[in-house]
Formats: structure tokens, C-alpha cells, sequence
């Protein structure tokens, strides 16, 4: 039976990616898109998703979540995204009716008869919410998959010791950590080794579909600063990682540790602090360290590739 999944996202050329994976993958079913401001403001990543829904086919419901972080002035990388989030690749604009992000969450997280995994590839303001206003719904996730934060050298993009998902609310994400429902996060150490380029995606490629064609033009148009001396070898996949973990676990490997989230600090403000020696509380979440860097290249291929074959077939109909 597909696991259940809700996709919290700020769509994002690297979230297109990881929403396109989960639509080519039988191991999930779908039960929601909502949107978060992160990577561009809700303006646009609410229309990104409800766009990528329709251009997958996808029946679920898309939700626009929050505009902003909890507390703080939002925070966005259009130096990383383009202005429209997806590179400047352009979509037909959607004609659904966008529902209020964490009502959204509520519901579907009610309704649904298994436990419910939630990928969270944005900031995690949405969720924070959801656990504020709907705390008994919040403890019956099964699962949040977090690609956010970092370990060890590899831990900021936004700042010297913080994730732009972490950093842009990190009030959110250290109520999400602390709130005790269990987390796997993949963060920058993980995702800076999941480097993917065209080269590694040959049958997509050779395919020549609508997915094809977006991937091709996202690959090219993404400008990672972070990860700007990679770009021969393909640029880090940040959420397709996240979501390509809860598909095969053995993608990654983790360890079991204690993390809390700086939001206080003067120069650490948006930190994953990971405690490697057992001294502040019980161990909370499952840190990706390793990956199978193969093996989700070639999860990726196969499966956007056969995305690609029904999209074609379903156009052609």
C-alpha cells in the first residue's frame, strides 16, 4: 500500500524536482500540495504548485500557506530560483482554488486512515502553525522529512552556520524540533553530495517530453552559489534527496541524535546544533550523513523518465 504524504514546499526549482519524483513514484500516494513562502514569496510559489499539480495530473488538493515566517521579515533567493521561482521556465497558469494552507494540513492529516508522512522542502512555518492551532492533529504525523540544516562543515548556504530553510524562520523550525514528533532531516552535509546533472539523467533526457523539457531547463538555470564549483559534475538536489529518502531509505544513512534549533544567536541564527555526545536530552531526529549518490541518480532517471512517458501518452489521448 503507498505511503501517505503531504508535501510542504516553496516551489523552487529544486522542489519542482522533488514534487515530480513523488508523481512518477508508486511507493506514495499524494494527499496534498501546500505552498510556503521561502524561495520566492507565496505570490508565487502557491500558483508554482498548483501549476506543477496540473502539469502531472495530479488530483490532490494544493494549499497556500503561510506569506511570511512566524515572527520575522521574509527572507527569499531569487539569485538562486529566478524571480518566478522556476528560472524563468513558465508554466500555464492554473485555473484551481488554492485552500488555506494549514486548515489543509488539518484536514487531510484527519482524513487520511494511515498515518501521514509530511515532506517539508521549505521553511517551516507552515508546520510550526499546524502545531500551535492543531496540536492533537500535528501528533498523529507519522513522520516529518526535513530537508533543512546541516552537520558539520556543511552547514549554511544562507549564513556560515545556517540552511535557507532553517534560517528563513527559525523560530518555526525550533518549534517543529522540539515539538516531539519524529524527524528525519537531510540537510546541506547530505544534499551537497547528491550532485545531478543532465549526464546523469540520459533517458530522461532522451525522452523529449514535458517533463524532459522542464528538468533540462531547471538543471541549467539552477545557480547555487554555495555549490557553484560543482557545476560540471551536476548541482546538490536539495528536496529530491528529502523525498527520494522516504521512497528508499537506503538512499541515505543516519544517525540518531539530539538536535535543537539556534534562534537567538548574534552570528548562529537559523543553526542546526547537533549534540554528538548524548548531553542535552533523549536523541529527537535521524540526521542523514551518507548517500547512495547512484542509486538516486538512478531513481531519478528511471522514474522521471517514465513521468515523462505518461505525460506523453496522456497528452496524445
Amino acid at each position: 500500500m503507498p505511503r501517505p504524504i503531504i508535501i510542504d514546499t516553496d516551489p523552487g526549482i529544486d522542489d519542482a524536482l522533488a514534487i515530480m519524483l513523488a508523481a512518477a513514484s508508486p511507493e506514495v500516494e499524494i494527499l496534498g500540495i501546500v505552498a510556503v513562502a521561502g524561495n520566492v514569496g507565496i505570490e508565487r510559489t502557491a500558483p508554482n504548485a498548483a501549476a506543477l499539480a496540473d502539469l502531472l495530473g495530479l488530483e490532490c488538493p494544493v494549499g497556500r500557506g503561510a506569506a511570511a515566517p512566524l515572527w520575522r521579515e521574509a527572507t527569499y533567493a531569487p539569485q538562486v530560483h529566478g524571480e518566478n521561482g522556476f528560472g524563468g521556465y513558465e508554466l500555464p497558469v492554473s485555473n484551481r482554488t488554492l485552500e488555506p494552507g494549514v486548515p489543509l494540513l488539518a484536514r487531510l492529516i484527519e482524513e487520511s486512515a494511515e498515518p501521514v508522512t509530511v515532506v517539508a522542502i521549505g521553511p517551516l512555518t507552515n508546520i510550526a502553525m499546524l502545531m500551535v492551532e492543531h496540536p492533537k492533529t500535528a501528533r498523529r504525523i507519522e513522520r516529518i522529512v526535513i530537508m533543512g540544516g546541516g552537520a558539520l562543515r556543511d552547514q549554511g548556504n544562507a549564513t556560515p552556520t545556517a540552511e535557507f530553510n532553517i534560517f528563513v524562520d527559525p523560530d518555526a523550525a525550533a518549534k517543529v524540533f522540539a515539538f516531539g514528533v519524529p524527524i528525519t532531516m537531510v540537510g546541506l552535509n547530505a544534499t551537497h553530495q547528491a550532485l545531478v546533472g543532465a549526464q546523469h539523467l540520459p533517458d530522461l533526457m532522451a525522452s523529449g517530453g514535458p517533463a524532459a523539457r522542464m528538468v533540462a531547463h531547471l538543471l541549467g538555470s539552477y545557480s547555487d552559489d554555495a555549490n557553484a564549483e560543482t557545476a560540471e559534475t551536476g548541482m546538490a538536489q536539495h528536496d529530491s534527496l528529502a523525498l527520494a529518502a522516504v521512497l528508499d531509505p537506503a538512499i541515505i544513512t543516519t544517525e540518531h541524535l539530539f538536535v535543537d534549533v539556534e534562534n537567538t544567536g548574534r552570528r548562529t541564527t537559523g543553526m542546526t546544533v547537533i549534540d554528538y555526545l548524548g548531553r542535552w536530552g533523549a536523541p529527537n531526529c535521524d540526521v542523514a550523513f551518507g548517500v547512495d549518490v547512484e542509486r538516486f541518480r538512478a531513481l531519478l532517471n528511471t522514474r522521471l523518465t517514465e513521468l515523462d512517458a505518461r505525460l506523453v501518452a496522456g497528452a496524445g489521448a
